[in-house]
């Protein structure tokens, strides 16, 4: 089965379950497919996914966040500015985190030219010492090779 495929099954069996009578009905509808080849795409597919087969993930904030700040000018005038406010997490923290069967799992997405940094890799050490998985995904495939191997392997 594609990842596509996989996809859209899961979403049609979640759907199933948390909408009987609408599903009955004839009223199901396939989710959009997110463009696995970004990374915002792929992480979106993998969060939908673990998701929908009943599992927990989130999408963990690594990168900070753009702040508007007032600031008083020699005229007296103040202007709004824009500043970065760097992240609370710590670096090399993955992308997402989840719980598959009663297991931490962290999933770091590389697309493209994208390659994992030294503190990623130091959190990789530090999760797997722990007993947890710290993996790097490029693609569907990728994902469905770690899954299928912490819910079947």
């Amino acid at each position: 089965m594609t990842p596509a495929a996989r996809y859209n099954e899961a979403h049609r069996l979640w759907f199933m379950q948390q909408y009987p009578q609408t599903f009955k009905d004839g009223h199901y509808c396939p989710p959009k497919m997110p463009n696995v080849t970004k990374s915002n795409g792929l992480t979106t597919f993998i969060i939908n996914y673990i998701t929908w087969i009943g599992c927990r993930a989130t999408r963990i904030n690594t990168m900070g966040r753009l702040i508007e700040t007032p600031v008083r000018q020699a005229s007296g005038i103040s202007l709004m500015t824009k500043k970065y406010m760097k992240s609370s997490t710590r670096k090399g923290s993955a992308d997402i985190s989840s719980t598959i069967r009663g297991r931490s799992v962290m999933f770091e997405i590389k697309t493209g030219k994208d390659r994992p940094s030294e503190y990623q890799l130091a959190e990789q050490a530090r999760e797997r010492r722990a007993g947890g998985v710290y993996e790097f995904i490029r693609t569907p495939e990728d994902f469905f090779m770690i899954i299928d191997s912490l819910m079947y392997g």
